[in-house]
């Protein structure tokens, strides 16, 4: 059989794909990710399952779509049989040490109960909350150094800090008055390597790193703050466009509502400080390859990179993300993946889901595991070059349920009546269908309008077609009647 891969992915948070040099931005400083796509690959549509951290991280360690997993917004805790064990427990027991760092977000359960036999710098839970910055080793760490940070405050924020937004406003942007040297991520990356250190040298290894960067606020230690200047900032096709047509609940959220004012000038300084914020990532991933590397274990590890969703950040003039805003900015995020029989693979223009992660590593390593609920291996497509996986990619969310607190619902059980409105996402190589339980449908044809500026839905010549789409969505739904249901309710009044 050979000797075992070992497994490392590291992960970010919010960022979208355009982040990337490898994926089309001249100005991204992107240099390390980069030569990794070159060596191996990366995967233009890979789609989260839901644009929110808690549901997609869920449907990464789980293979299952949020209605599936139970994580219907962020801090809703995960199904009780999903708690413990798992793809990453199937890891374990084929004989590799598992390790985790870093910000966890999948309320309910543990790296530990998932099958992570070490872990470290998990952020603490508050009020029933993860909170991805909120590392108490690292906030004693910071205040040793001297830095006052606000007791409590889970951005680590200092009281100078926190007067940094754009225009007195609810966004943060600026610089960080924490310095590079003393930084999460710069922090976290060194907490990594010590425990990869300890890594026992007779097992393959399953290591993850994941990071809170670019997640807002927006504030950036130097040299990042200023890498990328505003001027240099390439805007988008749906920069502060597209806003006709699109659902009143969308409209009408605080990711509009906060930024809709903005002069160009400030969203170009927001734009800029995210885009070094996506360097400073990549200078992470820079000193974990070296260390590979120094290590001589490069060439047997298997080196994934990926992000649990991305961010409007101008796009149709939003902010964020949520479940209700399934436009590519927040739905497409980067896949890039590196290793031995990965050499070479280039732009892979392939439909994959979040969910497939876990499950193409198993097939690559040649692990066994349990069969996923939703997540497919595409291991098997990789050799040959061929593109075809998935014809199609599910994402979903679920409106008014952003306030979890840690506790528990079951989605089987939705009522009309529960104001719990759902919005279903059919991403198919050419085209999108959004389908909104409380408001308007929409639907755009990517190869026309990549930036989904018109939404066709209420045109005559695609009733058809959004019949066919409907089905699709509702296909989804077939383990759960009581979702089902309230989708054909609402999708009979839109025929």
């Amino acid at each position: 059989m050979g000797k075992q891969k070992n497994i490392l992915l590291i992960m970010s948070d919010e960022q979208r794909t355009d982040t990337l040099g490898c994926y089309g931005n001249p100005r991204a400083h992107t240099p390390h990710l980069d030569a990794l796509a070159r060596e191996g690959g990366y995967f233009e549509n890979c789609i989260t399952p839901y644009p929110l951290c808690c549901p997609a991280r869920a449907s990464l360690w789980s293979g299952a779509l949020p209605h599936q997993h139970h994580v219907v917004a962020n801090w809703f805790h995960i199904r009780e049989d999903l708690r413990a064990g798992g793809m990453v427990q199937d890891f374990a027991n084929a004989g590799y040490h598992t390790l985790y760092v870093g910000k966890w977000h999948v309320p309910g359960t543990t790296p530990q109960r998932l099958g992570f036999s070490r872990r470290d710098a998990v952020p603490a839970v508050l009020e029933g909350r993860d909170r991805g910055r909120y590392i108490e080793d690292y906030r004693r760490y910071a205040e040793a150094k001297g830095y006052p940070l606000i007791p409590g405050n889970i951005e680590n924020l200092t009281p100078n800090d926190e007067t940094k937004r754009i225009g007195g406003g609810a966004v943060h942007c600026g610089t960080s008055d924490i310095p590079l040297e003393d930084y999460l991520e710069t922090w976290q990356t060194a907490r990594f390597l010590e425990r990869m250190a300890e890594c026992p040298e007779d097992q393959p290894f399953f290591a993850v790193c994941s990071y809170n960067a670019p997640h807002f606020p927006m504030l950036v230690p130097a040299p990042y703050d200023r890498q990328i200047s505003p001027e240099e900032v390439l805007l988008p096709d749906n920069f502060c466009k597209g806003t006709e047509g699109k659902p009143g609940e969308v409209m009408n959220s605080r990711d509009y509502l906060d930024t809709k004012d903005f002069t160009e000038e400030q969203w170009r300084s927001l734009i800029a400080h995210y885009w070094g914020f996506c360097s400073l990532i990549d200078d992470q991933v820079g000193r974990i390859v070296r260390w590979l590397k120094e290590q001589r274990k490069y060439e047997d590890t298997i080196l994934v990179f990926l992000s649990d969703h991305g961010d409007m950040i101008g796009s149709h003039a939003l902010n964020h993300k949520s479940g209700l805003m399934q436009y590519e900015e927040t739905l497409r995020v980067p896949l890039v993946m590196r290793g031995p029989g990965l050499a070479d693979m280039g732009r892979k223009e392939m439909i994959v889901s979040l969910a497939d992660v876990l499950p193409t590593l198993a097939g690559l390593c040649r692990v066994p595991i349990r069969k996923a609920e939703y997540g497919q291996s595409f291991a098997a497509v990789l050799p040959d070059g061929e593109d075809h996986f998935r014809s199609y990619a599910v994402s979903e969310g679920f409106a008014n349920c952003h306030n979890g607190n840690g506790r528990y619902e079951d989605p089987r059980r939705y009522t009309a009546g529960e104001n719990r409105p759902m919005v279903l996402a059919i991403r198919t190589p050419q085209e999108k269908y959004i389908f909104h339980q409380a408001d308007i449908e929409e639907y755009y044809l990517l190869d026309r309008d990549p930036g989904e500026n018109e939404n066709l839905a209420k045109r005559p010549e695609v009733k058809e077609r959004l019949r066919t789409l409907r089905q699709l969505a509702l296909r989804q739904l077939e383990d759960t009647p009581a979702l089902r249901r309230l989708a054909e309710e609402r999708m009979r009044q839109l025929d």
